[in-house]
């Protein structure tokens, strides 16, 4: 986090960048006038939530759609702007169908804190000529129902959901997957060592950039959320050779898929 602030003011020269430990942040309950916050990760936003005034202007970053949603729903708080952690799903579907062009059918995991994304992504894979098939994933891992959705599916598109997608889980959703010659694309760079075939991702350098962008433009235009416009894709190269993938560079899917985004 230190390095990450030093980056920033170098970046931003005209600003003046502070580090502050969260304990340290906890403690204080006003603000000079022209302070703007940027908060990383969900124990920090419950702490923002907290404050009852609307300043200083705050900046969310390390925190998911799910996260969010979690806390308030649809009900955002004005005064906040968070910069997505997970990657957007219309991106995702994007490298989906760059790896996997024959693919039609995808199975999609997802929970109570999960499901108001479903709406969206059968929107984007319908945009795309795929058809969602989704699965209610319950408290405790459920073998039989997900060898139920893998049979009517050829590839799985994670979501960002800790209640499915973790440390517990993650082996046995990838073995049932394999066994049947499935990919699972994401549901973060976090999963590609576990197994996952591949994601996009936000390095350090794209998210200096955005905030760079932001700091500079007055805070009445900031937007209620965003992505980094600037992002790459991470492989697993075992897991695409051993299923036969032909296209698995980083560099030449991350240059289709900026060519491909659609005009803002």
């Amino acid at each position: 986090m230190r390095n990450f602030a030093q980056q920033l003011a170098q970046a931003l020269p005209q600003h003046a960048i502070h580090y502050m430990p969260r304990s340290q942040l906890e403690t204080h309950t006003s603000f000079a006038e022209d302070t703007q916050l940027i908060l990383l990760g969900p124990k920090l936003l419950d702490w923002r939530l907290q404050l009852t005034q609307s300043a200083p202007p705050t900046l969310i970053m390390q925190v998911s759609r799910v996260q969010a949603h979690k806390r308030f729903s649809n009900r955002q708080p004005e005064h906040l702007t968070f910069l997505w952690s997970d990657p957007p799903l219309d991106r995702q579907i994007a490298l989906l169908k760059a790896m996997l062009p024959g693919v039609k059918h995808i199975g999609v995991l997802y929970g109570d804190h999960s499901e108001f994304l479903l709406k969206e992504i059968e929107q984007a894979l319908q945009a795309e000529q795929l058809i969602l098939h989704k699965y209610y994933w319950p408290n405790s891992y459920d073998a039989r129902s997900l060898a139920n959705l893998l049979n009517q599916t050829d590839a799985l598109l994670g979501v960002d959901d800790a209640r499915i997608y973790n440390p517990t889980t993650i082996k046995s959703i990838l073995l049932s997957s394999y066994a049947r010659k499935q990919s699972l694309i994401g549901p973060t760079a976090a999963f590609i060592k576990a197994g996952s075939l591949a994601s996009t991702y936000t390095d350090q350098d794209n998210w200096i950039n955005t905030l760079q962008k932001l700091l500079q433009t007055p805070v009445n235009t900031w937007p209620a959320s965003l992505y980094p416009d600037g992002f790459k894709v991470i492989v697993n190269q075992q897991v695409a050779r051993s299923l036969g993938i032909q296209k698995s560079r980083p560099s030449e899917l991350t240059e289709q898929l900026q060519q491909n985004r659609p005009e803002p």
